[in-house]
This record gives C-alpha cells, structure tokens and sequence, in this order.
C-alpha cells in the first residue's frame, strides 16, 4: 500500500476527519502531542517523529544521557531514535518503517507501538523537570559558602 493510500485508509479507521495528506505526508496530534509522519526522500519507508518537548534546563545533561542510552536499546530493537529540532530546540522521537509490503493492519499496530512510547517518554520528559528542579535547589541548599574570612563556613 502506498503512503498516498496508507494515510487517508488510516484516517478513516481511526476517525480522524480532514486529515490532510500532502506528497504522502501528514501532520496529527495525538493526546497533545505532535506526530508528522512523511516518506523518505525514496519513498522506500515512512518516517514518523512525535514532538516530546524542550529538554529540561535543569540536569539536562543527565536526561539527554539517558535519551542515548534508550537510542542504543532502540536501535538493536525498534528502529527508533531520538532527536533534537534545531530550529524549536524540542526533543523528538522518530521511527521509520518500510513501505514495500506495508498493510493498513500491519502499519495501524506499528504506529500504536510506536505512539505509546513516544507517550511514555513524553511523560518521562514531564515527570523529570521537577526532580531535576529539586535537585539543582537541594546543591544549591547544601553548597559551601564563604564566611567574611573569605574561608568556608563549615
């Protein structure tokens, strides 16, 4: 089935009224959260990327470490990886899948997997932001400082 096919066949399974498909491209949002699913330049796979979010200013190093953990556990799985889009500064998860012998049944099961992590990972991003805002406060609470001597205050 071609992505010029694929995606109204889709739209009309789940519901979703005017969706627009453009050069076999679309646009959706799923619980909130923004999902582009378009070919490749070959037109051999369909690329899905759902929009996570901005990554946390606070101990942002230790949550982009974690992202690339997952890449790797993606990469020998799933075919997913995460990104980051230059132009908003957000964290995305994408995946591809290939269309040569891609059924509506096959990709529908496909993108439910694929949106539930995205989900779980979105709620991940969500839920990090106040242990890492707690913990940048509890360093700062227990941080040495410098008595009038110019020595730490012990």
């Amino acid at each position: 089935m071609e992505p010029d096919e694929l995606l109204p066949a889709f739209a009309a399974r789940l519901g979703i009224e005017g969706l627009t498909v453009h050069d076999g491209a679309c646009a959706l949002e799923i619980d909130g959260m923004p999902v582009d699913i378009a070919p490749v330049p070959d037109g051999a796979a369909l690329a899905v990327c759902a929009v996570l979010g901005k990554p946390p200013p606070e101990k942002e190093e230790i949550f982009l470490e974690t992202l690339l953990e997952a890449t790797i556990h993606f990469h020998s799985r799933d075919d997913m990886a995460f990104g980051l889009l230059s132009d908003t500064g957000d964290l995305v998860l994408q995946w591809c899948t290939p269309t040569a012998g891609l059924d509506l049944d096959t990709f529908c099961s496909q993108l439910e997997t694929f949106i539930n992590r995205a989900d779980q990972w979105r709620h991940t991003l969500e839920d990090f932001r106040p242990a890492a805002e707690a913990a940048v406060l509890q360093e700062e609470s227990s941080a040495p400082t410098l008595g009038p001597s110019g020595f730490l205050t012990v």
